[in-house]
């Protein structure tokens, strides 16, 4: 998996990801996020539009750099799912647990508030 990581203003930083979200990968997405989260910023996007598979372990990689931004004060969103992707966020119910825009630009900007 490629990870990509630009910042915008107001302390969002957006992880571009890119391939499989799977065991192999789940651990560099976890390091990204926590990166980006020990490094300030308040509000964290995670675009997915490349990617076209995700396994448990990659939900896990979500979750808990969720838990940590919220420590903090801040939020996880994600941003340009994949119908598929969609549809199996939709099923396992995780559309409830992270907030979901259809764009990096949209999530970025209502986490900026």
């Amino acid at each position: 998996m490629e990870i990509t990581r630009r910042d915008e203003d107001g302390g969002i930083a957006v992880l571009s990801l890119h391939g499989r979200l799977n065991q192999a990968s789940a651990d560099s997405l976890h390091a990204a996020a926590m990166e980006a989260i020990t490094e300030g910023c308040r509000g964290l996007v995670v675009e997915m539009t490349g990617v076209d598979f995700i396994a448990s372990v990659g939900i896990r990689a979500l979750i808990r750099p969720s838990q940590a931004i919220s420590m903090n004060g801040g939020k996880l969103a994600v941003a340009d799912l994949k119908p598929e992707i969609r549809d199996f966020f939709t099923l396992t119910g995780l559309d409830q647990m992270f907030t979901v825009y259809g764009t990096a630009e949209e999530a970025a900007a209502a986490l900026r508030g």
